[in-house]
């Protein structure tokens, strides 16, 4: 794939596999800032254009796995139900660890690590905006996109949406993607990149792991919706 100045983050991610390593390794936004030209989103990273270019070039000679499914090649409802198996299931397992593994840290750490204490507050945040982000998703939004996608397959009338338009609620999604992405940005500020002092001990260690796990895999369940699902379901209704 050839880049040029206004090729966006969330092409590349679709279109080249593995790209979404590099831009994790190179503090890329391709989820939530997906339609950002890559070289304002270079710019942001202080990095050039060139050198994004060369590390992507370099994914085929690596033999690090990486995703092996074209979801743009699947229909919408398989890859609603693999966002919701795997990335809506990851993401309140993971939350239900991590609330009680932080109480426990901050009870010993909080009073000398003062930071710990907002990360709380962060987590507080966002586990109830994304629980109440994916019900809406999974009550709403995806059923109708996935009866929209049946119609259309079976050349019967489109489902009338309660929400006039499948753009509202995308853009909606959208808003709340941003806002997460945000909560979890302030959250790798406070803890250092999720990097424990000397002193942390093994659950502290361990808190700082399952909350870059849970940011890394947020980025790849944001990049799906942003970038494949939810432009694929706008186009539906044109």
């Amino acid at each position: 794939m050839q880049l040029n100045d206004g090729t966006t983050v969330g092409r590349i991610a679709v279109e080249i596999p593995g790209a979404t390593r590099v831009f994790e390794k190179m503090g890329i936004d391709y989820c939530c800032g997906g339609a950002k030209p890559v070289a304002e989103a270079c710019q942001a990273a202080g990095i050039t254009v060139a050198r994004l270019e060369q590390s992507l070039e370099q994914l085929a000679f690596t033999k690090t796995p990486v995703e092996s499914v074209d979801w743009t090649t699947k229909n919408l409802a398989t890859l609603i139900s693999h966002i919701e198996n795997k990335h809506h299931l990851f993401t309140r397992e993971a939350l239900d660890g991590i609330e009680p593994l932080l109480a426990k840290v901050c009870s010993v750490y909080g009073g000398r690590r003062p930071e710990l204490l907002q990360v709380q507050a962060l987590v507080e945040e966002i586990n109830s905006d994304l629980r109440l982000h994916m019900k809406k998703e999974e009550n709403i939004l995806f059923p109708y996109i996935t009866h929209l996608e049946k119609a259309i397959d079976e050349k019967l009338p489109a489902p009338m949406p309660m929400f006039g338009t499948v753009r509202n609620p995308v853009r909606m999604m959208m808003t709340e993607h941003d806002a997460a992405g945000e909560l979890l940005r302030r959250i790798r500020e406070l803890s250092n990149n999720f990097t424990p002092p000397a002193d942390a001990c093994i659950s502290y260690e361990t808190l700082y792991r399952r909350l870059e796990e849970l940011e890394q895999d947020l980025n790849q369940h944001i990049h799906l919706e942003n970038n494949i699902l939810f432009p694929r379901a706008v186009a539906l209704e044109v």
